[in-house]
């Protein structure tokens, strides 16, 4: 999969919503939870309530070390799901290790990457972690790769691409209303950015 040039894009691309017929291809690509059942992407946010907004979050890798602190956004009305582009066995693991009560799914093949455009490519991380990270610049590397040394033969490559980007996507009404791609590797929207979008007061 080709990363996307970055003199192709506007310095705003990343918050740019995709089309309609976007968000239809890409409701038809298929995922899979952690037993290796397949649904289709569209199932987490179409024919839902019309006040009720699902928050899809797009982790880079599951031996991403990135910290989940999306617990205080669970009264917006809102649902939260994860989907990393690696192997469905890696998502026990990433569950226990995370402490991710929501669910969890897989794209191995990075379909919804691609039709959603995010990016994938090394891009250099800022100097100043965002508030999200509990860990520092030299620890997020580091617990990652001890994560996938240590997680078995089986799985070690298995985790997806640790050059392929996320983002944080917000749909209601089975429309896309808000997007943050990643453009680095701590680049997901910080949390007081989540809660103005979403309305949760701290």
């Amino acid at each position: 999969m080709a990363a996307p040039k970055d003199s192709e894009k506007a310095p705003d691309a990343h918050r740019e919503l995709p089309s309609k017929e976007t968000v239809q291809k890409a409701g038809e690509h298929m995922i899979k939870d952690e037993t290796g059942n397949e649904i289709a992407f569209k199932t987490l946010y179409a024919d839902k309530p019309a006040d009720e907004r699902q928050l899809i979050v797009f982790v880079r890798h599951f031996f991403c070390a990135r910290d989940l602190p999306l617990d205080k956004l669970a009264a917006a009305k809102t649902t939260l799901t994860i989907i990393g582009c690696g192997e469905p066995v890696c998502i026990e693991d990433w569950r226990k290790r995370t402490g991710c009560p929501y669910k969890i799914y897989a794209d191995p093949k990075r379909q919804l990457y691609s039709t959603l455009d995010m990016l994938a490519g090394f891009k250099a991380m800022p100097d100043e972690m965002p508030e999200y990270h509990s860990k520092s610049l030299f620890g997020v590397i580091k617990t990652s790769s001890w994560n996938a040394l240590t997680s078995g033969p089986k799985k070690m490559l298995s985790g997806g691409p640790a050059y392929q980007q996320g983002g944080d996507w917000l749909f209601q009404n089975g429309e896309v209303k808000w997007v943050h791609r990643m453009r680095n590797s701590a680049d997901h929207a910080e949390t007081s950015e989540l809660k103005e979008v979403l309305g949760v007061v701290a």
